[in-house]
């Protein structure tokens, strides 16, 4: 163990609060109104040869076993394997079979191990200049140990230039992430931003500042409220200063804002921007084209599930495809775009279904509107019973559920109704009679919600009687 952390456990007894940060400031020489005292940097940074003395022993026997001799690394493995060691470090021994100093660390680096030992629960590995931080969670007194890791991140930030840090965007979630354990949300989220703010203040433009600017986004994006209602501002101030030159902003991570920003609209129920960054996010297919990096990189933003094309009935929020596009259809029927709609129907599978998108493609099928409805009756079973087995008994549950406005099917309900409605008013306008009408007896038969369906008949009256003027 470094000597720093057990001098600070040891002055605390393993307590947070008033007695950890009267130790901190004994042993600090600065200070910040962030977030207190900062830890000396000579002192919880380690060089390569004393960090992976500090891994093997925190590891225990599992790594520090480890020699040249090729059964030694089976053997290790074997027992590593019983423990259910990290999947990927098993990978990474396996390849190599022999460990050295570089390369361990250089694999380590920025990732939170789960350690078989029973007294650690985490071992954090952070590449800082040429330096290591090398610090454990042990389960004992488990809040004092995330904190102390907390105050060590904040030092580094603080002290060292930001191009002296291996990922730094990385770190500031891992910052974040610590945090999380023993502060609100809304307390979390300000200290981040007021690093980053700090860090900005004393550095150049960077590729690590621009992605520490698009961490502060995604943190605040993820933490209430309070912060969600500044993410415009936010994003304005990043898109100025990311606006051109060598860092400026890729298509990537322009995708990413805006999908963020349609987020925050919805919210505001601001159609205009709802327009604006849904459509900005469909055309040239700029989600479709950068969707696979954007839910790895930032999973905490984007919905993950996949898109149900072959249904129409399902919880429109659950992907950010379809997620999209709901929202983009309801405000272009607000703006009474209808010919937009059909153009987007058209156009895109997941804007619907798939019956109604062949139909719009001009696919030649007699039986297609028949499909249809088997396909509202296929998608109703999936989310009753989870499969096809029994879909007419799930139709009876759907039926008997229906009217429950906290019933356990009332928000895909609501929203495949609304969504079903804003599809038939646009058909309706856009004089496309035949499948407005086979549509509608799905809706009345499967989707009734009398709300949604006054509004439409409200809708086709209007409509006939302008016609009759």
């Amino acid at each position: 163990m470094l000597q720093i952390d057990e001098q600070l456990y040891s002055m605390t007894k393993g307590k947070i609060g008033e007695p950890f940060m009267h130790a901190i400031a004994q042993m600090s020489n600065k200070t910040s109104r962030i977030w207190g005292e900062l830890l000396p940097i000579e002192r919880i940074l380690v060089s390569d040869a004393q960090a992976l003395a500090l891994v093997k022993s925190y590891c225990i026997e599992d790594v520090a076993a480890f020699s040249s001799v090729e059964q030694g690394v089976k053997k290790v493995l074997q027992n590593l394997m019983q423990h259910n060691y990290d999947a990927q470090l098993l990978q990474y021994m396996a390849l190599h079979q022999l460990i050295e100093i570089q390369g361990l660390l250089r694999f380590l680096t920025g990732l939170d191990i789960t350690l078989p030992a029973q007294e650690i629960q985490q071992l954090a590995v952070h590449k800082i200049a040429d330096k290591w931080l090398i610090h454990p969670i042990w389960r004992e007194d488990k809040d004092f140990w995330y904190l102390l890791h907390g105050k060590k991140l904040y030092s580094v930030f603080m002290q060292v230039d930001i191009v002296s840090i291996q990922n730094p965007a990385l770190l500031i979630l891992h910052l974040q992430k610590v945090l999380a354990n023993t502060m609100s949300k809304n307390r979390v989220a300000t200290i981040i931003h007021q690093i980053i703010q700090h860090i900005t203040q004393r550095s150049k433009p960077s590729y690590g500042l621009k992605n520490l600017h698009l961490s502060d986004v995604i943190i605040h994006f993820t933490s209430g409220t309070r912060h969600f209602r500044k993410l415009r501002k936010r994003i304005a101030k990043i898109k100025a200063m990311w606006f051109e030159g060598r860092w400026a902003l890729t298509e990537k991570e322009q995708t990413l804002l805006a999908y963020i920003l349609l987020e925050e609209a919805v919210l505001r129920k601001d159609s205009e921007q709802i327009l604006a960054q849904g459509l900005f996010l469909i055309e040239e297919d700029r989600l479709n084209n950068h969707i696979v990096e954007l839910m790895v990189e930032y999973n905490e933003v984007l919905r993950i599930i996949p898109p149900q094309p072959e249904t129409i009935v399902k919880a429109y929020h659950n992907n950010c495809g379809e997620f999209i596009f709901y929202y983009v259809i309801e405000a272009l029927v607000k703006k009474q775009r209808f010919e937009r709609v059909i153009a987007l129907l058209k156009d895109y599978e997941i804007a619907s279904c798939t019956e109604i998108y062949q139909y719009m493609s001009g696919v030649q099928d007699k039986d297609l509107l028949h499909k249809m409805e088997a396909s509202v009756q296929r998608g109703i079973a999936h989310i009753i019973d989870g499969s096809l087995q029994n879909i007419r008994q799930s139709l009876t549950k759907w039926q008997e559920g229906y009217p429950m406005k906290n019933g356990p099917y009332a928000e895909i309900i609501l929203m495949t109704s609304k969504h079903v409605c804003h599809i038939l008013k646009s058909l309706w306008a856009t004089e496309r009679f035949e499948l407005f009408e086979r549509l509608i007896e799905i809706y009345r038969k499967y989707l009734f919600v009398p709300a949604h369906f006054k509004q439409l008949r409200a809708f086709v009256a209007a409509t006939v009687h302008s016609n009759d003027l």
